[in-house]
C-alpha cells in the first residue's frame, strides 16, 4: 500500500449509506472529541447527517469522492450503512485522474457484494487513506457473545438454529447474501439482493398462504460471510428487524457475536422483549449452538 498521504490528526471520513448506524457513529465520534467528515450517498444516507461537514455524491462519482478524501486528508475512513442500488455503467464519468480507480470497481460490479465491497476498501488504501471498520472505531456498536435480549430460545429453537446457521454460512460462502429463516430442520428463505427485511416480509406473505405452519416458530439468522472484509458490510439489524419477525412469526433471531452490528441498541432490545422475540448473539459453531436454548 502507498504512504499514508499526509492527514489531519484524528479526523474521520464517513462515507455513509442508509440507516441510522452513520448517524450514531458520527454523534459518537463528536462526543469523543473527534468531528467527523460525512460523504453521503445520494438517495441512502439519513438527513441528519447533514448537520455535520459533509458532501454528498453518487455511486457513480468515484472522483469527487476521491476528491473529497484527499482535500479533508482524514486519520481514518470508515464505510457505514447499506446501498441500495450500484452505479449503472452508462452513468460513471470519471476524469483523468481517476479513470483508473474506475477500472478497478467495473471490473467488479458483476462480483458479489463482498468482493465489491473489497475493492472499493482497496482502491481507497491504494491512494494512501487508512480504512477502518466500524467496529474499530465504535465497538459497543458490536452484538455480544449470549443472551442479548427477550425470552430465553426453547431447547425445541436448537434445530431452527442449526439449520439456519448452516444455511447462511452457505449462502456467505457464495458472497450471496448473510441471512437465512429455517423453521425446525427446514430453510424457508434465504436472503438475496432485496435485503433482511424484504425477506422477513416474504415469510409473513408465506404464513398467510398457508404454505407455511401458521403457529410460531422458526429462527433468523445473520452471519458474517466467511472471509468477509469485515470493514465493510457487517450484517446488521435493528428495530424494524425485530418487528418484521414478529410479523413473520419467528421465534427469535441469532446474530453473529462479534461481527454484527446492533442499531438503536436500546430500542431493539425493547422491540425484543415487547414482541417476545428472542435476540441471541452466536459463534457459529456447533458447540456454540448446542448451549442455546433451556
Amino acid at each position: 500500500m502507498a504512504g499514508l498521504a499526509a492527514q489531519s490528526k484524528g479526523r474521520v471520513a464517513i462515507i455513509a449509506g442508509s440507516g441510522s448506524i452513520p448517524v450514531f457513529v458520527a454523534e459518537t465520534l463528536r462526543e469523543q472529541g473527534t468531528e467527523p467528515f460525512v460523504i453521503a450517498i445520494e438517495g441512502e444516507a439519513d438527513p441528519a447527517l447533514q448537520r455535520f461537514e459533509h458532501v454528498t455524491i453518487t455511486t457513480a462519482q468515484i472522483g469527487r469522492l476521491m476528491s473529497a478524501l484527499n482535500r479533508i486528508k482524514p486519520a481514518d475512513v470508515v464505510l457505514v450503512g447499506g446501498v441500495r442500488g450500484r452505479p449503472r455503467l452508462s452513468s460513471l464519468r470519471p476524469d483523468l485522474a481517476t479513470v483508473h480507480l474506475l477500472l478497478r470497481v467495473v471490473s467488479k460490479l458483476r462480483s458479489g457484494d463482498d468482493v465489491l465491497l473489497r475493492g472499493v476498501v482497496d482502491m481507497i488504501e491504494e491512494e494512501g487513506f487508512r480504512v477502518r471498520g466500524v467496529h474499530e472505531l465504535v465497538p459497543e456498536l458490536l452484538a455480544p457473545e449470549g443472551q442479548i435480549a427477550g425470552p430465553q430460545p426453547a431447547r425445541s429453537d436448537r434445530d431452527a438454529l442449526t439449520t439456519a446457521v448452516a444455511g447462511a454460512l452457505a449462502l456467505g460462502r457464495l458472497d450471496a447474501g448473510q441471512a437465512c429463516v429455517a423453521i425446525g430442520q427446514r430453510i424457508v428463505a434465504l436472503e438475496a439482493a432485496e435485503g433482511t427485511d424484504a425477506m422477513l416480509r416474504r415469510v409473513a406473505e408465506l404464513r398467510d398462504e398457508g404454505r407455511l405452519p401458521t403457529q410460531r416458530g422458526g429462527v433468523l439468522v445473520k452471519l458474517a460471510k466467511p472471509g468477509q472484509e469485515l470493514r465493510a458490510d457487517l450484517p446488521t439489524i435493528g428495530p424494524a428487524t425485530v418487528e418484521n419477525a414478529a410479523r413473520a412469526k419467528l421465534s427469535g433471531i441469532a446474530v453473529h457475536a462479534g461481527r454484527a452490528l446492533v442499531a438503536e441498541f436500546d430500542e431493539t432490545c425493547a422491540k425484543a422483549k415487547d414482541l417476545g422475540v428472542f435476540l441471541v448473539g452466536v459463534v457459529p459453531e456447533a458447540e456454540d449452538l448446542e448451549r442455546v436454548g433451556g
